[in-house]
């Protein structure tokens, strides 16, 4: 055995207070796990595995124990199907125990067994979410994306699912019949979280939604003491839309990965404005960031000062950890404003002066669009893995 290899892999440091400290620097910033909750010791094992000093990695131990006493550093938690899956996959002796303990349920629905993937989850915050006024420590589950334009049968599903822990926060797709399902169960007081959800246009539909129908609440008198609603933002698949390659060519410009990364801070930026001015009880929750363009992590740069949501799965919270975010001075690097001459160019697209405008596209348009369709079947087919899994 090679011991010098060895050695060297275990002084692989990770930069554990960087990310810590973005949170201190700006207190209306939340940073939530994407993943279950279930998963974050299987990625701490990952992070060991690959070589990473133990004693970093153990740091993070606490940003989601409830032996450390005090709050999570994570503020909330979403899941969707196949990060549910994922965490299925990692826990088989966690399946197992379901599909032993709830046979007769499962027999009838397989259904109950994804239920209980979720509380599972749930259950984890839970403490963190009454330790913080019940207005943090929420767990996302969604709904079957196959329902995606049904709309009784997502209202069922998300209604069943809100019962599983007073925590619970439903994913709903923003599909026409979805934001019709958000303003409903935002009507009752059901904490929701807007999936499938890109660009600005469709950002203020949610929120008009979700406007609608806490006023709605507001007037049967619904208690929102514990309720949060969040609008979810895939900057990452929406800037790699295949529309927006395809009229670059047209047009004979090259899009970067810079223009891109740019491209998603310039809607996150926008879409935060659009939910100031429409007064809605919401907050931008932004997922799929990318690192790059090179070794710097733009998107974390660009969105850390911002009053928003970001989620991090594994592969972002890697980045975060051991890409380098400070000046030469030791403070956090922030990108306040974005360069002119990249939102200049980036303003030649129609794509992009569509995405960043309130009424750019209309709900059919993004329900055709690439991003839209292959999320939609991502999260369906892990879904239907799940229901195999769980069908007795």
């Amino acid at each position: 055995m090679n011991h010098s290899v060895i050695e060297a892999k275990v002084k692989i440091r990770l930069d554990v207070e960087q990310l810590e400290e973005i949170k201190h620097l700006n207190p209306e910033l939340e940073i939530w796990w994407d993943g279950h909750p279930g998963y974050f010791k299987r990625f701490q094992q990952n992070l060991i595995e690959k070589g990473y000093a133990r004693e970093d990695v153990f740091k993070i131990r606490k940003w989601m124990s409830h032996v450390e006493g005090g709050t999570f550093f994570f503020d909330g938690c979403t899941t969707n199907p196949p990060l549910n899956l994922e965490f299925m996959n990692s826990s088989s002796e966690v399946v197992e125990l379901i599909k032993t303990r709830h046979q007769s349920l499962l027999k009838k629905n397989w259904w109950h067994g994804y239920w209980l993937i979720g509380k599972l989850g749930m259950d984890k915050f839970l403490s963190n979410y009454y330790r913080r006024g019940r207005k943090y420590g929420f767990v996302c589950m969604q709904v079957d994306p196959r329902y995606h334009t049904d709309i009784e049968i997502m209202k069922i599903q998300a209604m069943d699912l809100s019962k599983a822990s007073p925590n619970a926060m439903i994913k709903i797709p923003a599909t026409r019949a979805g934001i019709e399902v958000i303003r409903y169960l935002t009507s009752l007081g059901v904490s929701t979280n807007a999936t499938s959800c890109f660009c600005v246009p469709q950002v203020a539909m949610v929120a008009e939604a979700v406007k609608e129908g806490y006023e709605e609440g507001l007037q049967k008198g619904i208690d929102y003491s514990g309720w949060r609603s969040v609008i979810t933002m895939m900057i990452g698949r929406w800037e790699a839309s295949t529309e927006l390659d395809e009229e670059a060519r047209l047009i004979g410009e090259t899009i970067t990965e810079e223009d891109r990364r740019y491209f998603g801070l310039l809607m996150v930026k926008k879409a935060v404005e659009v939910i100031k001015e429409i007064k809605a009880p919401t907050k931008i929750l932004v997922c799929s960031t990318r690192k790059g363009p090179g070794d710097r992590y733009l998107h974390l740069e660009g969105l850390m000062s911002l009053p928003i949501v970001i989620t991090m799965n594994k592969e972002a919270i890697e980045w975060a950890l051991t890409t380098p975010l400070k000046e030469d001075n030791g403070k956090i690097k922030i990108l306040n404003e974005l360069p002119q001459h990249n939102v200049n160019k980036l303003m030649k697209f129609e794509w992009v002066r569509k995405s960043i405008a309130p009424k750019g596209f209309n709900i059919e348009e993004i329900y055709r669009s690439n991003a839209q369709r292959k999320n939609l079947e991502e999260f369906s087919r892990a879904l239907e893995e799940i229901q195999k899994i769980f069908t007795l």
